[in-house]
């Protein structure tokens, strides 16, 4: 036999032989651990018992009850607490471990005694990378100097409200970007992982608050490298380990883990050591003042590093933004994956979400960040997902510092705490109907209150509680608002559910819970079957709100025709309400009342009620209702024609027309104005005359009118009798005026406005953006004319306002001031002089007397 081969032969019962040893000697020492830890509780009445929990001969020699706790723990450990109690205990391995399962003990635990509880159990996994009491936050002794610094960077620097409302436009950058990769996704007809493109965003989101730039990427490869590491850190930290239960063997690491999360935490470390040697190497050669350098949160903790007596380093750092890293990006995108989830399991909270953010948001904008306070109905399906899927389903493990009792039972020192955030928030007694998804539920309760009372503790609770609950509560109602507003979902292979709720759940566990199939969908915008079920809820609604308002109706309104449910009297109307409304009033008298959608409409058609109105109760009746194409083009705020009379900005308006347009004075100074553009008027008729063409009388005019009114105000004329831009101008003011007082279903019915099923709000929009374009144009040029003009119009006059140093002015309101001059002047003039030769001409007498009087003024 060769040498080589005896080796072999020897090298394999020694491996054999130093196993059975190892085995031998953990067997003994579980046996005294066993020993210990029961004999004093018999011999001493006085102490309390301990924890029940499934019997001894149902465990396992050396590993105890491990072989319980499977691949979902916190699923196990909820199922065998309903059986033992909320203060369950096991034996897992080496180690004494009590699992809380209650709101009342884990209160005990989190609050009460929470001098006891607030050490972390560190596992083997963690300890390996350096990452325990000394420079890990959650770790550090509380109370600590070193643990008091770290708090306070985190509540001045990063989660105070003035921090978050600093950093609310990084948010909204990033939530913008994150729905443009998905529209475009979209477009090239892409599924999309949702739990992946939100993490790209959240660690997008942190990373430029702590360094200023991008750390991932939607399509290039390298964002999914960190997200793997990121991910796997959190999955390794989360996975059973056999060194966490049999420390004495964690050198071997016969699972791997060590060296896995050695590798992907070098990662990490690397990324953050390239970060901030490049921020110490722009401050070494030229020191800039502090106030010229963009400051985030790496500039802080430079400084901090940089002052003398200092106890914090480098590596310190390091180690702190491994914490907020870790913590603050896959369990935001996981919160928001499990939203989706629920959400496409019961749509009809998808509907409601979806029509609440409509509502608030309107057409055409992204999601803001003043918008998530108004979003109640949102919120509370966070709050539920929350609490059927808290990222972390055993928060981070304790240990008992010392002997403790809790809720009667006896926890002895260095026993393993794990609080089961995910059986509280399921727990029966507590939850009606605990296993549904249902938001309702925290309707009226705001998001802030969570962990407050410990019937849900998805961030734990206590002085231990995590401290970026409040960007969190930012953040993932933001990126949800803005998927459930941006798009139509649904399923990817939709076809393989028979329902919704047969929609896969089955979870991955780890440090975070996620989804093991990631959740992938398809995106439409506004699908028909969502406007369908928008429009039933609405109807639903309104009808609603339509029978309680009908009961409240006083007996005193004015009499009025009998209407319909929902619609009230809108088919009465017609195409020619002015005509309908007078036809009713013979009926009905002159002051009628009507039910037109939601709203109750009151009809004046004589003049004496007029006179009420308009003079003897001008003050009351002097507001206006807001029209919904008004409200689609900001108008409202600051026109003259909707800003209440009594407001000091309707005063100034009022002022500048008097004294500048429609004065005796003003008028008089404009007369060869006038005289110039009928003239002109006069003469193109003769042309056409000349040429045995017809005339367009109202085009005509309008023409007239536009060019009067533009020399008043630019001394230019906008209109030509034969050139198209002028018949573009006149149709965009007559569409306009149509829109304006065109029957509107959003004017009946404000609830469903944002849904445009008209085409008006479009129509306006784009009509009225190319009035403001026309006198932005002018505003610019005369702000760039060097020389002054020795001829002044008015335009020159209002720049003069905007340009005084009190003045509440600005070019916006000037342009809204046009506009209302411009719709006000020139369609209305127009019109009625067409109406005027249409009377004439129709009664030829007329028309010879009027002829015969101007003929004896020549």
């Amino acid at each position: 036999m060769s040498r080589t081969g005896a080796m072999k032969h020897t090298i394999a019962p020694a491996v054999l032989l130093i196993f059975s040893f190892l085995l031998t000697c953990l067997l003994f020492a579980a046996v005294q651990s066993r020993r210990r830890s029961s004999g004093p509780l018999r011999l001493v009445p006085s102490r309390p018992l301990v924890p029940p929990g499934p019997p001894r001969i149902l465990g396992w020699p050396i590993i105890g009850l491990l072989h319980f706790i499977g691949k979902a723990p916190h699923r196990s450990l909820a199922t065998l607490s309903r059986f033992y109690g909320p203060v369950m205990s096991l034996r897992l391995g080496s180690k004494t471990t009590v699992v809380i399962s209650s709101p009342e003990a884990a209160q005990e635990v989190l609050k009460t005694s929470d001098h006891v509880f607030s050490a972390q159990a560190f596992s083997e996994t963690v300890r390996t990378i350096g990452h325990q009491e000394d420079v890990s936050i959650p770790g550090i002794p509380f109370m600590s100097p070193h643990w008091r610094l770290w708090r306070k960077i985190l509540e001045t620097k990063l989660f105070s409200r003035k921090c978050l409302d600093a950093t609310k436009t990084i948010r909204s950058k990033k939530v913008k970007e994150l729905i443009t990769f998905i529209m475009e996704s979209c477009e090239r007809g892409e599924a999309v992982e949702i739990a992946r493109a939100c993490f790209v965003t959240t660690l997008n989101v942190i990373s430029n608050v702590v360094f200023s730039t991008d750390l991932g990427s939607y399509d290039q490869m390298a964002s999914v490298e960190l997200r793997d590491s990121l991910f796997r850190v959190m999955e390794i930290m989360g996975k059973p380990n056999l060194a966490n239960y049999f420390p004495s063997i964690e050198h071997l690491d016969l699972q791997g883990i060590k060296e896995e999360m050695k590798v992907c935490s070098e990662r990490l470390f690397s990324v953050f050591q390239g970060l901030i040697d490049a921020r110490m190497a722009e401050r070494s050669p030229r020191p800039e003042p502090r106030e010229a350098r963009s400051s985030d949160l790496l500039d802080s903790l430079v400084d901090l590093i940089q002052e003398d007596g200092c106890e914090v380093d480098v590596n310190d750092i390091k180690h702190f933004l491994y914490d907020l890293f870790i913590a603050g990006t896959e369990t935001n995108s996981t919160t928001v994956e499990w939203a989706m989830v629920e959400l496409l399991r019961n749509p009809e909270a998808m509907v409601n979400a979806k029509v609440e953010i409509n509502f608030i948001v309107g057409p055409n904008r992204y999601v803001r960040d003043s918008d998530l306070l108004e979003f109640p109905y949102l919120q509370a399906v966070v709050t539920e997902t929350l609490r059927l899927h808290p990222p972390n389903p055993f928060l981070i493990p304790r240990k008992a510092e010392s002997d403790i009792e809790v809720l009667g039972f006896f926890l002895p020192e260095n026993a393993q705490i794990l609080v089961n955030a995910w059986a509280i928030g399921r727990d029966q007694s507590v939850w009606e109907n605990a296993e549904r998804f249902k938001p309702e539920r925290f309707l009226g309760r705001e998001l802030g209150s969570i962990g407050q009372d410990f019937e849900m503790i998805p961030f734990g609770a206590g002085r231990r509680m995590c401290p970026g609950i409040s960007m969190a509560l930012r953040i993932v109602p933001h990126m949800l608002a803005s998927l459930i507003y941006s798009f139509g979902w649904t399923l990817e292979n939709e076809k393989d559910y028979a329902a919704p709720a047969d929609l896969d759940m089955n979870e991955t566990f780890g440090l975070t819970l996620h989804k093991s199939n990631p959740l992938y969908s398809d995106f439409k915008y506004l699908m028909e079957m969502a406007l369908f079920l928008i429009f039933c809820f609405l109807l639903s609604f309104i009808l609603l709100a339509t029978a309680v308002r009908s009961k409240r109706r006083s007996t005193l309104l004015p009499p009025g025709p009998p209407g319909w449910p929902i619609i009230g009297n809108i088919l009465q109307i017609g195409k020619a309400p002015h005509r309908s409304l007078a036809d009713l009033s013979r009926i009905f008298g002159p002051v009628m009342s009507l039910r037109l959608g939601s709203l109750t409409t009151v009809i004046i058609s004589s003049p004496e009620a007029a006179r009420e109105v308009l003079k003897t109760h001008d003050q009351v009746l002097s507001g206006r209702i807001i029209l919904d194409p008004i409200r689609s083009i900001d108008h409202y705020d600051v026109s003259m024609a909707w800003l209440p009379s009594t407001s000091p900005r309707w005063r100034l308006w009022r002022k500048i027309s008097a004294t500048h347009m429609f004065s005796p004075q003003c008028l008089d100074a404009n007369k060869s104005v006038r005289m110039k553009k009928v003239n002109e008027l006069v003469t193109f008729m003769s042309k056409i005359c000349e040429r045995g063409e017809s005339v367009d009388i109202a085009r005509a005019s309008f023409v007239t009118s536009l060019n009067i009114i533009s020399n008043t105000f630019f001394s230019t004329d906008l209109g030509s009798y034969d050139l198209k831009t002028s018949m573009e101008l006149q149709e965009s003011v007559v569409r306009i005026m149509e829109t304006i007082g065109k029957p509107n279903l959003a004017n009946y019915f404000p609830l469903i406005g944002f849904l445009d099923m008209q085409g008006i709000r479009k129509e306006m929009k784009v009509c009225s953006d190319m009035l403001f374009q026309v006198f932005q144009g002018f505003i610019d040029a005369r702000n760039n004319e060097k020389a002054t003009r020795a001829e002044r119009d008015l335009l020159d006059s209002l720049m003069d306002l905007v340009k005084g140093n009190e003045s509440e002015l600005n070019v916006n309101d000037i342009k809204h001031f046009l506009y209302d001059m411009f719709l006000g002047g020139t369609d209305t003039n127009s019109t009625v002089v067409e109406w005027a030769m249409a009377e004439l001409l129709r009664n030829p007498k007329t028309m010879a007397k009027a002829q015969a009087e101007i003929d004896d003024m020549w």
